[in-house]
C-alpha cells in the first residue's frame, strides 16, 4: 500500500503542477495532415476568396480596435454590415487574433 502512496501517477500534487504549467494554443491542435512542406496553414495562392476574408478580417478587426462600431467598419471598407459583425462574432472566439482561423470560420 505505501508503493501506492509514492506512486506519481495517483500523486495529486503532480497533476496540480501538470495542469498549472500546461497553456493550450492553436497549434496544439494542428494534425500532420494539416501540414504543408513542414509549414503551418497557410493559404495557397490559387486560394483568392481565402487571401481576400483574410484581408478583410483584418480590416475589420483593425477598425474595431479602434473603437468604430459596425456601421462606421461598413461605411469605411464597403463591406456589408452583416459580413463585418460575422467577422467579428468569429473572432470572439480566439485569444490569438488569429486572422486566418477566424477566416476560415466566416467561410465556413
Amino acid at each position: 500500500m505505501s508503493d501506492k502512496l509514492n506512486d506519481w501517477e495517483i500523486s495529486e500534487d503532480y497533476y496540480d503542477s501538470q495542469e498549472k504549467d500546461k497553456k493550450m494554443s492553436l497549434e496544439d491542435f494542428i494534425l500532420e495532415s494539416d501540414l504543408d512542406h513542414g509549414e503551418l496553414m497557410t493559404p495557397s495562392p490559387s486560394d483568392e476568396l481565402l487571401k481576400k476574408t483574410i484581408e478583410d478580417v483584418h480590416q475589420v478587426l483593425a477598425l474595431a480596435g479602434e473603437g468604430k462600431n459596425i456601421k462606421e467598419i461598413s461605411a469605411l471598407t464597403g463591406l456589408e454590415e452583416t459580413y463585418v459583425y460575422n467577422i467579428q462574432v468569429c473572432a470572439q472566439g480566439f485569444h490569438e487574433d488569429d486572422e486566418i482561423a477566424v477566416a476560415h470560420l466566416v467561410l465556413g
